[in-house]
């Protein structure tokens, strides 16, 4: 059924209505003078917009989707993605067919994860005609937003010549800022409440809600990091981004060409081209430009309540942080060549980065079950994928709730895969938004479906301003804890406990038996020379 919005800044706004939700597609909320400019916001607009179709995704890679959903281990109808380098900066919002523009209902705005480099507000699994129709029904109605950003090199390559130029570092995430912004100033028109806004993101969107809290200027009410905060994808110094640009520029056949012959081929040249020759080692990451980025991240900062790192501390009030059981699937799945010799690059990496610490070495090897360099790759791969675990996905959701000076509430995803695949039976990355977004109802259990809905609705509890449980105390993980549970067992499908590891948890305790002896971000450098082996 068609809605019309009569908006007095947008002009007249048609959307559709179904089953007690009317979404709002495709909206633009910025445009580009070219696929490496800044995002220019559109704040007013004449006449009529058909708002009821998807707008074009960023281009990235085409699979993106089927990708994603092949990790979920389960499909979603197909819907046609075109894509665009020029008009990708569009949003979708759905909301309560019942809604007014004084409606002031709580803003959930969600950025789509896949590394930077994939994904889109319109994949089937992020419509959010499900979720809001649920907000109604648990009588916590909300505005869901999402949004699309620039992705890969056009959003994430910078060079000093491209900043010469005059383009600046870090595109995606000032597309994000910008679309932030626009939802600040309009969504008061859909009925949303511009001071109620929960900026929510998953794996690499939630590295992105991250990112932001580095602004001082606030940005939102409060925040979700869902599996990913900003150590699961650190900024790069500019040196290392000249040399990943200079790499890009070699595969694409421009190491001869002049500056502004390699930037007009970046401009002009086909987008899917660029996209399908530039491999996985050019690394699609934000840089360190003193901006959006001040500085590399650390434990220590974040996780010190004393500290003002990240800026968002002062001025966002609630924070939820969690993780899945088994969030490092992604890294296998994604890197699977990671898997040949892994125990020998493991222990070159801990010896690299604990050089004066045998006993350190040796104890993380005994506890994550790694006899030494001639364990089998079979035995010691999930051993290795646990530490990723850990060192990417779970320390970091407890690091940003201890040094939160607000409520931090704290979550564990526990529900198995029901669904066939390498997964089965583990909680994968990606499967809590499964859950979350409702999308995949028919094809889960009643039990099942209970986790979905309880998930949600702690979800908008939080976004009401409501504790959906207790907070953790401020300044330590170890006493006066409490996480939600959602999952894993038969009998309480959700619960609460009261230890940041072991037990019902499922969360080892490994990190944090050695910290007395080095550094969370000393344990977090593994990775980073692991990977490079």
């Amino acid at each position: 059924m068609a809605a019309t919005l009569q908006t007095a800044n947008l002009g007249t706004i048609h959307g559709k209505s179904s089953d007690g939700v009317t979404q709002y597609l495709g909206i633009k909320y910025a445009t580009l003078e070219d696929r490496l400019a800044d995002a220019v916001p559109i704040n007013s607009r004449e006449g009529a917009l058909d708002a009821t179709r998807d707008g074009p995704t960023a281009v990235s890679l085409p699979v993106g989707c089927d990708l994603e959903l092949m990790h979920v281990q389960h499909t979603l109808p197909k819907k046609e993605l075109p894509q665009s380098d020029l008009d990708c900066l569009n949003l979708n919002i759905a909301v309560p067919a019942d809604t007014t523009s004084s409606s002031r209902l709580p803003v959930f705005l969600f950025i789509h994860g896949g590394g930077l480099v994939i994904g889109a507000n319109s994949w089937p699994q992020f419509d959010y005609s499900r979720l809001v129709q649920l907000s109604v029904e648990k009588k916590l109605p909300i505005v869901a937003v999402s949004i699309n950003y620039r992705l890969g090199a056009f959003g994430f390559l910078t060079s000093e010549e491209l900043r010469n130029a005059g383009y600046k570092a870090n595109n995606g995430l000032r597309d994000q800022r910008v679309a932030i912004e626009w939802v600040r100033k309009h969504i008061h028109e859909f009925g949303g409440d511009a001071d109620n806004i929960t900026l929510a993101g998953m794996s690499a969107g939630g590295a992105s809600v991250t990112y932001h809290l580095n602004s001082e200027e606030p940005l939102f009410k409060r925040a979700i990091a869902m599996s990913g905060t900003y150590f699961l994808r650190e900024p790069l110094a500019y040196e290392a981004h000249e040399q990943n640009y200079q790499n890009a520029i070699s595969v694409l056949g421009l190491s001869d060409a002049s500056p502004k012959e390699r930037v007009k081929a970046l401009l002009g040249t086909p987008g899917a081209d660029i996209v399908s020759r530039l491999p996985p080692s050019i690394l699609s990451s934000p840089a360190i430009d003193g901006d959006i980025v001040p500085s590399a991240p650390s434990h220590a900062q974040a996780g010190s309540i004393t500290s003002d790192v990240p800026r968002g501390k002062n001025w966002c009030q609630d924070l939820m942080v969690g993780d899945a059981q088994m969030d490092a699937s992604i890294i296998a799945f994604l890197f699977p060549h990671i898997k040949d010799g892994c125990a020998r690059k493991f222990i070159k990496a801990l010896n690299t980065a604990l050089p004066t610490q045998p006993a350190v070495v040796d104890e993380i090897m005994k506890s994550y079950g790694i006899a030494g360099e001639n364990t089998s790759d079979d035995d010691a791969f999930p051993a290795v994928l646990n530490y990723i675990n850990d060192v990417l996905f779970f320390t970091p959701a407890l690091t940003f709730a201890q040094g939160w000076k607000g409520n931090a509430y704290v979550y564990y995803f526990n529900e198995e895969n029901p669904w066939e695949g390498q997964w089965k039976g583990q909680t994968n990355h990606i499967l809590d938004l499964a859950y979350l977004f409702q999308n995949f109802r028919e094809f889960l259990s009643p039990e099942q479906k209970a986790v979905g809905t309880a998930f949600a609705e702690d979800f908008f509890k939080f976004c009401h301003g409501q504790a959906p449980w207790p907070a953790v105390t401020k300044g330590t993980v170890r006493d006066g804890f409490t996480a939600r549970r959602y999952g894993s067992t038969a009998a309480s499908p959700v619960g609460t406990v009261t230890k940041a590891y072991g037990g019902e948890s499922q969360r080892r305790p490994y990190f944090y038996e050695v910290t007395d002896k080095v550094s969370l971000d000393e344990l977090a450098s593994v990775f980073n020379i692991f990977m490079a082996l």
